[in-house]
């Protein structure tokens, strides 16, 4: 027997996975092997600074924050997280570092560009955000506790 919940969960979930994957197609023209590989690295890019809570807050609002607030990775390390192949990952790296989406420091580890002042990333953010709302609104639909304590209207969480 499946556990109580599990498929609505698992439908929601689905919808949001799909939902995010449509939206950050927007951004570029790119495989969906590539959009992990971006997302892995952009991921690792804003962990430092948005977890370290040495990070002064005002950094966050900078478009061009110090690399010392950045962090990086390893190709090695995003094959291994996204258990793609390092060939594949050294290869889609290549194009997009050509491609001016993805830089290298002198270490040959990789971080994302500085994007978050162009407007396109804005609105992917955004939409990412109203997705995220809409999952909850799914799993509230379908019968389940939703993400959030209470449903609250904040629909445009950015000024």
């Amino acid at each position: 027997k499946v556990p109580p919940r599990m498929r609505p969960h698992a439908f929601a979930a689905n919808e949001l996975l799909l939902d995010v994957l449509y939206v950050a197609r927007q951004l570029a023209d790119i495989d969906l092997e590539s959009l992990l590989i971006y997302l892995c690295v952009s991921e690792a890019t804003m962990r430092p600074m948005l977890l370290d809570p040495s990070t002064p807050p005002e950094i966050l609002d900078l478009v061009r924050p110090p690399e010392q607030y950045r962090g990086s990775i390893s190709r090695l390390l995003v094959s291994d997280r996204l258990a793609m192949p390092r060939e594949t990952v050294r290869r889609k790296i290549q194009q997009m570092l050509a491609g001016g989406f993805l830089l290298e420091d002198d270490e040959g580890r990789v971080r994302a560009t500085h994007r978050f002042d162009e407007a396109a990333i804005q609105k992917c953010v955004q939409d990412v955000y109203t997705a995220v709302q809409r999952y909850d609104a799914r799993l509230r639909q379908l019968g389940c506790a939703g993400v959030t304590q209470e449903k609250t209207d904040d629909s445009t969480p950015f000024p």
